[in-house]
């Protein structure tokens, strides 16, 4: 049986790493950017308002070519949503998801480009709110 002493020193270690390492972690905001709605908004417009914000990361519902524009050269980290329709062909072939790459993502990930990092699927959560339509 260890000392309480020993165990209270612990305790004490692990709590100032805790606190050290919130104190350097990295926060961000996100937002999903639809382009589905009665109004839209310029996507330069949208850009702005994001920066102004310091929203940092965004996720697209799909590779929308006014969106991907505007977002180059923002510095606004670009999550790209593949539509679901797509999943089971490019999942399945290398040439369709390179095709699909090609048409919708390559123009904008140039040097001053879009900083695309990630893909992801539409979630069904939204999907049955629009219904079915995305």
């Amino acid at each position: 049986m260890s000392p309480p002493r020993k165990g209270a020193s612990n305790l004490l270690l692990l709590l100032l790493l805790a606190i050290l390492s919130c104190r350097f972690a990295e926060s961000a905001i996100g937002v999903n950017w639809g382009t589905v709605s009665f109004h839209r908004l310029k996507p330069s417009t949208v850009v702005d308002l994001l920066k102004e914000n310091k929203i940092g990361k965004v996720k697209l519902f799909d590779a929308d070519p006014g969106a991907l524009e505007a977002l180059m050269g923002s510095g606004i980290q670009v999550m790209v949503g593949i539509p679901n329709e797509l999943l089971s062909t490019i999942s399945s072939s290398v040439s369709a998801s390179d095709l699909w790459v090609r048409q919708n993502v390559s123009r904008y990930m140039v040097k001053g480009g879009a900083d695309i990092r990630y893909f992801s699927r539409i979630l069904p959560l939204f999907l049955w709110f629009l219904g079915g339509k995305v």
